[in-house]
């Protein structure tokens, strides 16, 4: 059974055979030309393939070695680099949330200061502060954990950063300073100043002081200047003397001094008001901003090499007089120039005075003699005005003008025949100091002098300071000096007895109330000069046999 059935198997296989090399027989004359490419296709295949082995060979052998040399040799040249760029590259992306925050920082900054909001500047740069520094040491940590990277990673965008805040902190520092030449703000607005000035530690104590008052007195002092330039006065009105028009009478002279003196008078009243307020105001602010020790904790203290006590102490000695600096020298320029006007502004400078005084800076001491001076100046000034002007046009008229004096009885007495007896020409002692003597309606010129000095004296009534007392009492009597013209015995006496007499006691008694006994107990060395003046004219009058 076995061998039947591999004979079988046997017959069939050779069957297929035959039948398998008479279908290829057929597929190959069918075919043919798929069997051709097929052989061309194999053999370039295997060539690409021989040519591929080879260029691969020469790769590994020799591309790749050189390559590798290449690559570290680049390495060792550009790399420090390269890992430099990237580790900034990866710091920027991981700190990413907070530099965007940051650099908006700076806009804002500068946005606060220009619109006023100070407070909020200096919020915005704290926090950018303490934000930066955050930055750089989480920087600085990161560099040190990675090897690789160089130690020594310059943060320039944290230094932009800082210049840009610190350049807005420093306009903001001008702003504020130039606060302090505002001649419009008041101490709210300085202690707010200062206050930030404070929490920027611009400066310490002493120099913040001395900005803000170099500041305000400056503002002060433009202020007065304004004033002045104003008020049109020309700068050497300290000159007692006036240049009037030649032939102008007595009353067109008195007018056109009082109307100068008015003038004077109207811009030293507002010179001397803008002075006390600015003087004042800049006394009770630098008392409230830096010696106020309820606020000692905000202040910044002066180097080591520094007293501040002794700072403190020269800028509250010096202030004062700096400020009197800008008072004193205009009144000793103006003051006089304003009689007879004075009066209000003696008024004025001792309500002055003693508003400054509440505020520890008294200078009543320097008023009284300045205005004194100016009162007895004033006077000197009214004197020569019209006395000795009205004397000087009785002399020009009948004496000095004329080749030939007139005769003492044309022009000096009102009647030649019928003069006064030499027994009444003396002052008697019940006359009041403020009725004139009637007996020297005998003599024209003298009662016109003797007017004159009446028009001067009520003058002097309005502001009679008890200082100037011995300045007025000691001026020159002797306009009927005896070398300039010869008179009469009895104008003379009249001169001598009546009218000097009764001007001491017009000045002594009527004007400042004072005793006449007393004064001459007490004659000083002007004084003496009129005494012995008055003893002269008494010796000339008793070698004349009167």
């Amino acid at each position: 059974m076995r061998s039947q059935t591999c004979s079988r198997r046997r017959q069939s296989l050779t069957t297929q055979s035959h039948t398998l090399t008479s279908s290829l027989t057929a597929l190959t004359h069918t075919s043919y030309p798929t069997f051709l490419s097929l052989h061309h296709t194999s053999t370039a295949l295997l060539t690409s393939l021989s040519s591929f082995d080879t260029s691969l060979n020469s790769l590994i052998n020799t591309a790749l070695p050189a390559l590798d040399d290449a690559a570290r040799v680049f390495r060792e040249k550009t790399g420090p680099e390269v890992i430099e760029g990237r580790q900034k590259a990866r710091l920027v992306l991981e700190q990413h949330d907070k530099l965007r925050d940051l650099l908006d920082i700076p806009v804002l900054i500068d946005t606060c200061v220009r619109n006023g909001l100070y407070a909020e500047a200096l919020s915005l740069a704290a926090h950018a502060s303490s934000a930066l520094s955050s930055l750089v040491a989480q920087t600085r940590k990161s560099v040190s954990d990675d090897k690789e990277a160089p130690q020594d990673l310059p943060l320039q965008l944290a230094d932009s950063l800082q210049a840009e805040i610190a350049s807005s902190l420093h306009s903001m520092q001008l702003i504020l300073l130039s606060t302090l030449h505002e001649p419009a703000r008041k101490l709210p607005a300085f202690w707010k100043a200062m206050q930030f000035l404070r929490r920027m530690k611009a400066m310490h104590e002493d120099e913040l002081a001395l900005v803000f008052i170099s500041a305000r007195i400056a503002c002060l002092r433009d202020a007065l200047d304004g004033i002045e330039r104003d008020a049109g006065i020309p700068s050497d009105a300290g000159r007692a003397e006036f240049k009037f028009p030649a032939g102008s009478t007595l009353e067109e002279r008195e007018r056109e001094a009082d109307r100068e003196a008015d003038d004077v008078a109207r811009f030293l009243k507002k010179y001397i008001d803008i002075w006390r307020e600015g003087a004042y105001d800049l006394i009770t602010q630098y008392t409230t901003i830096f010696l106020d020790r309820s606020h000692a904790g905000a202040r910044i203290a002066p180097p080591a090499d520094q007293d501040a006590s002794a700072s403190s102490f020269i800028i509250r000695q010096t202030l004062p007089s700096t400020l009197l600096e800008l008072l004193l020298p205009t009144l000793k320029l103006y003051l006089e120039r304003a009689y007879p006007h004075i009066a209000p502004l003696a008024t004025q400078l001792a309500y002055c005075s003693s508003a400054l005084a509440r505020a520890g800076m008294d200078f009543r001491a320097l008023l009284s003699p300045l205005i004194s001076r100016s009162v007895v100046s004033g006077f000197a000034r009214d004197v020569r005005l019209s006395v000795e002007h009205e004397w000087s046009a009785v002399l020009a008229k009948h004496v000095t003008s004329r080749p030939k004096p007139s005769p003492p009885s044309i022009w000096l007495v009102t009647t030649p025949n019928s003069l006064p007896a030499f027994k009444t020409l003396a002052l008697s002692p019940s006359n009041a100091p403020h009725s004139p003597p009637q007996v020297l309606t005998a003599f024209p010129p003298l009662a016109k002098i003797l007017n004159a000095y009446i028009r001067v004296l009520n003058r002097l009534r309005m502001l009679a300071p008890v200082d100037a007392l011995s300045g007025i009492y000691v001026r020159d009597w002797r306009g009927g000096d005896a070398k300039e013209i010869q008179i009469l015995q009895a104008a003379g006496a009249a001169y001598t007895r009546v009218l000097v007499p009764w001007l001491q006691r017009a000045i002594v008694e009527g004007v400042f109330s004072a005793s006449l006994k007393d004064r001459q107990s007490a004659a000083e060395e002007g004084e003496r000069e009129l005494s012995v003046i008055v003893r002269e004219w008494e010796s000339w009058l008793g070698s004349t046999g009167i």
